[in-house]
C-alpha cells in the first residue's frame, strides 16, 4: 500500500498553479478532554486543519518530475524506457485506502444551508481558478473520490478525498455552508483567512492549495497533516518532554518570524490550532483570527482566554508581540499540561492572573533553569520587553535540542 510519506513527498515537489497537478492533504480537528474558556462567544475554528492540491490543466500529465510547468514527451528510447518502467512500478502499488465515505455531504445538503444572494453571494463566490495571483485549475466536487470523515467544524465537514485524475493525490476537503457563514456575520473573516493562508509558504504553516464553491457551499483544499492534531498528542501524554517541547517551539518561532515578516499576526496560537505532518513536524493550521496588519495596531479582542496577553485582556492596542506572549504560554502548557494562568473556577480570576502576570512554577515537576528563563522572558507584561523571536531561536534551551535549518546556517 502506498505510504502517506511517499504521497507527501510527491506533494511537496509541486507548486500549485494553473498548469500543475493536484497534490495531497489531510488531517483532523477535534479537541477531546478539557475545554478552554473562550474570550469571545463562538470563536469559530473557521479553517480546518488539513490540506490540498492542484492539478494540471486539461488533464495533461508530465512525463517527468522535472517538467511540471512545461510537460514534455520523451524523445529517445532511454527516456521512453525509463518512463515505462516508472509507470509500471507505480501501477504495481495498490492505491492508498482513503476510508469509507459516510454520505455526510448529501445528508447535510438536504437539511442545512440555503442559497445566498446579493452582496453576500458575491463575497462568498470564492474560486482559486480565477484568483488574480497564482490561479489554479478549475475544480468541482466531482473531481474527487470521497473517503472517510476527518472531522466536523462549525460550518461543515472535512473529508479525506482523492483526486480522480492521475496521479490521484490524497488530500483533505473542508466544506463551509455559505448561509451559515452569513448568519454568523463572518463573511469578511472567512475571506481574510483564505486570502492570508493561500499566500503562505513555510514548512511549519499548513498550506492552502485551492478552493472552489457551488450554490450553497465553499470547499477548501488544504495540505495533508499526516499525524493529525497536536492537541490529541498533548491530551494523550499529559505533557511533553523538554526535548520534544523545544523542537516544537523552535518550529513555532521560525514560522511566526515568517508570518510577522509578511505582516501577518496570528493572534490565536494554541495547541488546538496546531497539526503534525507525516514526519512529526509542527504545522500552524488555523488562521481564523489572523490579521494582515502592516504597521497597524489592533484593538479587537479575539483568540482564546488562556493565551491572551495583558494588553488584549485590558482592551489596549496590540501588535505582533501578542504572538510572543502566546509562544510563552504554549511552551509552559507543553511542559506542564495546562496554561500558566488558567483558573477553572473563575474566568475573572484567569483575567486577573494574566493582567498581573501571576506566573507560578509547578511543584510536582522539575523544569530546567533554561526553559524557565525563556518562558519568563516571553511572558513579560510590557510587549516591548518580550524576547524577540530571533533571540528565541538562539536561546540556549532551543539550541540544546535543535539543529539550525540550512537557511539559518
Amino acid at each position: 500500500m502506498t505510504s502517506i510519506g511517499s504521497v507527501t513527498k510527491q506533494i511537496a515537489a509541486l507548486e500549485i498553479s494553473n498548469n500543475k497537478k493536484p497534490t495531497a492533504a489531510a488531517g483532523s480537528s477535534f479537541r477531546p478532554g478539557h475545554s478552554k474558556q473562550s474570550s469571545q462567544t463562538n470563536v469559530a475554528k473557521l479553517l480546518t486543519k488539513f490540506s490540498a492540491p492542484n492539478a494540471f490543466p486539461n488533464g495533461s500529465k508530465p512525463t517527468q518530475g522535472s517538467s511540471l510547468r512545461h510537460p514534455t514527451t520523451a524523445t529517445n528510447a532511454t527516456q521512453a524506457s525509463s518512463s515505462k518502467a516508472s509507470a509500471s512500478k507505480t501501477h504495481a502499488q495498490p492505491p492508498m485506502d482513503i476510508g469509507t465515505y459516510d454520505g455526510g455531504l448529501e445528508a447535510d445538503d438536504e437539511k442545512r444551508g440555503e442559497k445566498v444572494y446579493g452582496e453576500a453571494a458575491e463575497d462568498l463566490a470564492l474560486d482559486s481558478s480565477v484568483s488574480g495571483k497564482n490561479p489554479t485549475r478549475e475544480w468541482t466536487l466531482h473531481d474527487f473520490e470521497m473517503g472517510r470523515p476527518l472531522g466536523k467544524g462549525k460550518f461543515g465537514r472535512v473529508y479525506m478525498v482523492r483526486t480522480k485524475s492521475e496521479p490521484k493525490y490524497i488530500l483533505a476537503l473542508k466544506t463551509l455552508y455559505k448561509s451559515e457563514i452569513v448568519q454568523s456575520k463572518v463573511e469578511k473573516q472567512i475571506r481574510r483567512e483564505i486570502e492570508i493562508q493561500q499566500n503562505l509558504r513555510h514548512p511549519n504553516v499548513l498550506r492552502l492549495y485551492g478552493y472552489f464553491h457551488d450554490e450553497k457551499r465553499i470547499f477548501l483544499m488544504l495540505e495533508f497533516a499526516g499525524k493529525g492534531e497536536l492537541y490529541k498528542q498533548l491530551s494523550k501524554y499529559g505533557s511533553f518532554s523538554e526535548r520534544r517541547s523545544s523542537r516544537y517551539i523552535y518550529q513555532m518561532a521560525d514560522a511566526l518570524s515568517y508570518l510577522h515578516a509578511k505582516h501577518v499576526i496570528h493572534r490565536d496560537i494554541k495547541p488546538e490550532n496546531l497539526l503534525l505532518g507525516i514526519n512529526g513536524e509542527l504545522k500552524i493550521g488555523d488562521f481564523g483570527w489572523s490579521v494582515h496588519a502592516p504597521g497597524n495596531r489592533r484593538m479587537t479582542l479575539c483568540g482564546t482566554l488562556d493565551y491572551l496577553p495583558p494588553e488584549m485582556v485590558e482592551g489596549k492596542a496590540h501588535n505582533e508581540r501578542v504572538d510572543y506572549w502566546a509562544l510563552g504560554v504554549l511552551t509552559y502548557e507543553f511542559l506542564v499540561g495546562a496554561p500558566p494562568f488558567e483558573d477553572r473556577s473563575s474566568v475573572n480570576n484567569t483575567y486577573r492572573r494574566i493582567a498581573k502576570v501571576d506566573l507560578r512554577w509547578p511543584e510536582d515537576r522539575e523544569l530546567t533553569s533554561e526553559v524557565k528563563d525563556l518562558i519568563s522572558r516571553l511572558l513579560q507584561r510590557d510587549p516591548q520587553a518580550r524576547i524577540p523571536l530571533a533571540d528565541v531561536l538562539r536561546h540556549p534551551w532551543i539550541v540544546r535540542h535543535n539543529r539550525p535549518r540550512e537557511s539559518e546556517s
